[in-house]
Parts: C-alpha cells; structure tokens; sequence
C-alpha cells in the first residue's frame, strides 16, 4: 500500500511538471475598445516595453453582425530576434468574458506589416505578441503592441502564457530592423515540433508526433532543394498543424491521467 501511495505521488508530480510546460500562465491586464453598429473607429496601438518605439493603428468598422478589422503597423522587429522559441507575430482580440481570439499571423515586410481579419464582437482588447508559430491557441507574455484606451474602454484581466518559452532577450531594443520579407515558417515548423516533445507528445501522442516530425523531415528537406517560396511555406505551417495537435492530445491525455492518478492514490 505504501508502495503504491509512493509511486502514485510520483506519477503526479511527473505529470504535473508535463502539463506545466504548456500551462503555465498569469493574468494580465488590458483595456478594450468599442465598435457600434454603422460606425467605423480608428484606434492607435501602443508599444510596450518588449518592442519600444513600434507603433500602429487598427481600423473598425461595424456592417449586420460583424466587425471588420485592419490593422497596420511600423518600427517593427523580427520576432525571431528574441531568441530561443519566438519566431513570429500574432493578433489577437480578447473579449471581457476572456474569450481569446487568433486573428492571424502578421508577416513582417521589412518593419512593416498590415493584416485584415473580422470578429463577431464588438468589444475587445486588441494584442499584438511574439509567438512561437502562427497556431498559438494562447497570448504569450511578450506582448509588443496593444490599444490605447478611450473614453469607453473598460479594463479586462486575461491569461497570458509565462515561463514556458525560451528567450534570449527580453526586449528588442538597439536592434536592427529586417530589409525585405521576413521568412520565419521553417522556423515555426522546427519550434512546434519541439514544444510537442516537451508537452510529452513522445509518451501521449506517439503516432501523431510520428507524423510531425516526418513533415518536418520534409519541410527541412525542401527548404535546401531551392522550391518554390510557397511550396515551402505550404509544407511548413503543414508540419506546425500536425505538432500543434500533437502536443493538444498529449495535453489532453496528461490532464486525463492526472485526473486517473489521483483518483486512484485516494484509496490507499
């Protein structure tokens, strides 16, 4: 009985570190905009201190039930010059109840980029943050713009995902901006397929993070043979799919053995 209670305890800590590399996170605040019926609203973003010195604005309009929104952006930095897992950026908005929405991935033009999505809301918080790849489910801390509050903002608390990410530099200050597009994809490719293994897809997704890493065999084997840009890029947010659901059943299964596990240690 002993030995079962201690092997039980052991069990649990192994799968609570597993789900805490992925589940780590911590609130952080953010104030929203509004979008009326017939109306259309400019709103400035602003930097923070991960990329000081970035600026841009979103533009909202308001048509039945839908809000369109385009954002455009300048002074920007490679994501990827953060080091360690970040690689891209992303837009989000988060609705007061937290309802976190990716809108999409911004794809750096020198320090440019401009993006047009729509949302059935008409409140948010608009997010820009470095991510891993383009799928990330979930804000990371590091985020490099967010919009300006107005006269009808309210403040909003969301999580954001912490300590899970490598880094090397917490901020992009006295960095140079890229010149021409920035490619990123292979990148994303190789990070998702590495934050699946860390999820501990090897144990709880084995066939699925099988598939991943054979498109990511073939996405490092095209990005040498000189294809075609989009072939590539095809290929690579192909394998990003494939890791991204690897790692969301490995999660998933964690959380099931934990639910197991304790349920079972209760009895002795």
């Amino acid at each position: 009985m002993k030995f079962g209670c201690r092997l039980a305890i052991s069990l649990i800590i192994f799968l609570f570190e597993r789900q805490n590399l992925v589940h780590a996170a911590t609130l952080r605040e953010a104030t929203t905009v509004t979008c009326s019926e017939g109306h259309t609203e400019t709103v400035d973003l602003r930097s923070t201190e991960r990329l000081a010195g970035a600026s841009g604005e979103a533009r909202l309009e308001r048509n039945g039930r839908s809000t369109d929104i385009e954002v455009e952006i300048r002074a920007m930095r490679p994501a990827s010059l953060f080091g360690g897992d970040y690689n891209t950026y992303v837009l989000w908005i988060v609705s007061p109840d937290r309802q976190m929405v990716n809108l999409g991935e911004l794809l750096l033009e020198g320090n440019r980029s401009r993006i047009h999505s729509t949302t059935r809301l008409t409140t948010f918080a608009i997010l820009i943050t470095a991510e891993p790849h383009y799928l990330a489910s979930t804000p990371s801390a590091f985020v490099v713009l967010e919009n300006k509050p107005n006269k009808r903002s309210s403040r909003i608390q969301h999580p954001v995902v912490e300590g899970v990410y490598n880094f090397q530099r917490s901020n992009l200050d006295d960095v140079k901006e890229a010149k021409g597009k920035v490619h990123t994809e292979v990148k994303q490719a190789f990070t998702a397929f590495r934050l699946a293994e860390r999820a501990g897809a090897a144990d709880f997704a084995t066939y699925e993070l099988r598939l991943a890493g054979r498109s990511l065999d073939e996405t490092l084997h095209l990005s040498h043979t000189g294809i075609h840009r989009n072939e590539l890029e095809a290929q690579a947010r192909h394998t990003v799919r494939l890791a991204v659901a690897a790692q969301h059943l490995a999660q998933d299964r964690t959380e099931r053995s934990i639910r197991e596990v304790t349920g079972n240690s209760s009895r002795y």
